[in-house]
């Protein structure tokens, strides 16, 4: 949900962009204090929008604020995980389901390309890759979800899409993972061609419960192997 009192400065978006991107790969992991004085350093920025930064995080219970102490980032419990990728897979297969019924011939040429430069992306292996790849496998949901032209959806699902534990299970993937995605997404995209909306929808519940259990594989090991 987005914050009524997030500033709209470049230098606090600028904060938070690289707080968020530092905690999905892993360089601010869970558990981690956060300290205003050492990230504004690291920025070459005041520490006044590191704080708002660091409070928008809160506000999106990514860092547990503490007087005193600074910004912790938080941890995931399985229960955690669960919810939120169960939202997505419920709301992201509606949003397939209606975007397959309304897709534009443009949006699909936009996909193709998509996935044409995902697989030559994932093919290279490296570690620039695999950051390059986890953008494009954003931009593929943010294609999908434009193109129901529902403004609602957008607003509901945009930020989801861009949570640090998303992208960290992602850069996560293993090549398997990677291949997965690749499938799913061709088949999405197919379905939506043929404008088979209960395809569509039932194959992004899948890809969805997927990326599920990686990241409880990644982030909680002991409950994905007690499912």
């Amino acid at each position: 949900m987005a914050d009524d009192k997030w500033p709209e400065t470049s230098a606090a978006q600028r904060a938070y962009a690289e707080i968020a991107g530092r905690m999905a790969s892993d360089d601010l992991p869970p558990g981690v204090w956060l300290r205003e004085k050492s990230l504004a350093a690291s920025m070459g920025i005041s520490r006044t929008p590191v704080r708002e930064a660091l409070r928008k995080l809160a506000s999106e219970g990514l860092v547990r604020l503490e007087r005193h102490r600074g910004a912790q980032v938080v941890s995931w419990t399985p229960q955690q995980i669960s919810e939120m990728y169960g939202l997505r897979a419920v709301v992201e297969g509606y949003v397939a389901a209606i975007a397959a019924q309304k897709i534009s011939p443009e949006a699909l040429d936009k996909l193709d390309a998509n996935l044409a430069e995902y697989e030559r992306v994932i093919a290279d292996g490296d570690a620039p890759a695999r950051q390059q790849a986890a953008e494009l496998n954003n931009e593929f949901h943010a294609i999908v979800l434009d193109a129901t032209g529902n403004e609602s959806l957008v607003t509901l699902l945009g930020g989801v899409l861009g949570l640090p534990l998303v992208r960290r299970t992602f850069l996560r993937y293993t090549a398997r993972d990677l291949e997965r995605t690749v499938e799913h997404h061709r088949e999405i995209v197919e379905a939506m061609r043929r404008g088979d909306a209960v395809s569509a929808e039932l194959i992004m519940k899948v890809h969805i419960n997927a990326a599920q259990r990686a990241a409880l594989l990644h982030e909680a090991p002991a409950a994905a192997g007690s499912e």
